[in-house]
């Protein structure tokens, strides 16, 4: 597994940003998932805005920072799973999405990035003593 990958793995917590109808940035906090394809899974409510501005633009950027203050920046163009049967995978290995969704399986849309670029930011903080 590569470098981003693990440090997604270790970190699943962040902000995906979008931009709303009329172009504005919008940001929210945004917990995402590594699949067995080794795609960078989300998931929301076709209910949302998040999910109209995604089909109105397709092209989001994540980031998440760790405890040593590194931070990944992962940007690339959207794409909606079509799949019932993967969706159905998801819901039953995420305690979180089964909990949110079973029973609304028809309002969860699973999105993932294509063309992927990241960008670190690794912040080395070193202290003098006085």
């Amino acid at each position: 597994m590569s470098k981003e990958l693990n440090f997604i793995k270790e970190n699943p917590m962040g902000f995906l940003a979008t931009t709303d109808e009329s172009g504005k940035p919008r940001v929210r906090g945004w917990g995402i998932m590594i699949d067995e394809e080794n795609r960078i899974v989300f998931g929301t409510s076709n209910k949302k805005k998040v999910f109209r501005q995604l089909k109105a633009n397709p092209h989001a950027e994540w980031i998440a920072m760790a405890k040593d203050y590194s931070t990944l920046r992962v940007s690339g163009d959207v794409v909606f799973e079509e799949d019932m049967q993967t969706k159905l995978n998801i819901i039953e290995k995420t305690p979180v999405i089964k909990k949110l969704y079973t029973g609304r399986e028809d309002e969860l849309e699973i999105f993932y990035l294509e063309n992927i670029e990241y960008d670190w930011f690794e912040m080395k903080m070193e202290f003098q003593k006085k």
